[in-house]
């Protein structure tokens, strides 16, 4: 199963997330990131990756094997149709075949929806999150733990909303409409890590 070696504290803190990049789900990826600090780890996405001109999906494969957990929200369904998201859950089932070193969480909004157009993922189940902040919050604390103990839903949920307040000044210092940006989603993550210290949760 993805989730066996979850808990293990040792190895690197990075966490692949591999999530719809448009505005709809941008509270979505606040509350997914507010938990993964809350538990000490470093969310890492593709629009980070610098461009060394070695092609986008040799940078993606190669994120994703220095990533020791990667999470993916299959929940985007609608036209277009996007197989990114798939594809991308294809390499880390790669990775993890192949070197038996990466554990992936799979998220979706519905239950029973993922095994009807993804059959060859049958015997993993995904995380439902509802297509709520409080559902992908769970989600994370489920699966990822921390020494010492991980904080509570609410107390991530109180973190997560402190966030959402933020946002809109990131975006309007920047010039930026979305959060996929890496300067700003970069001083999101910097702003969780110093919320988590002031409200005593690492």
């Amino acid at each position: 199963m993805p989730g066996e070696g979850f808990q293990r504290g040792s190895g690197p803190t990075r966490v692949f997330l591999n999530v719809p990049y448009n505005r709809s789900y941008e509270r979505m990826l606040v509350a997914l990131t507010a938990a993964l600090v809350a538990v000490g780890r470093v969310p890492k996405l593709t629009f980070q990756i610098p461009d060394g001109g070695q092609g986008r999906l040799r940078r993606i494969f190669a994120l994703l094997k220095s990533c020791r957990v990667s999470i993916h929200d299959l929940s985007a369904v609608g036209m277009p149709v996007r197989f990114n998201m798939p594809f991308e859950l294809g390499l880390a089932c790669a990775i993890k075949q192949q070197s038996g070193n990466h554990n992936f969480l799979i998220l979706e909004r519905k239950p029973h929806r993922l095994h009807h157009h993804l059959s060859d993922v049958g015997g993993i189940d995904p995380k439902i999150h509802h297509g709520t902040a409080r559902g992908a919050i769970s989600a994370v604390l489920e699966v990822l733990n921390k020494p010492g103990g991980n904080p509570s839903t609410a107390e991530v949920m109180k973190l997560y909303r402190r966030m959402m307040k933020v946002v809109p000044d990131l975006k309007a210092q920047h010039g930026n409409r979305d959060l996929f940006s890496t300067r700003v989603y970069g001083e999101l993550v910097t702003s969780c890590w110093v919320a988590v210290r002031e409200m005593g949760l690492n």
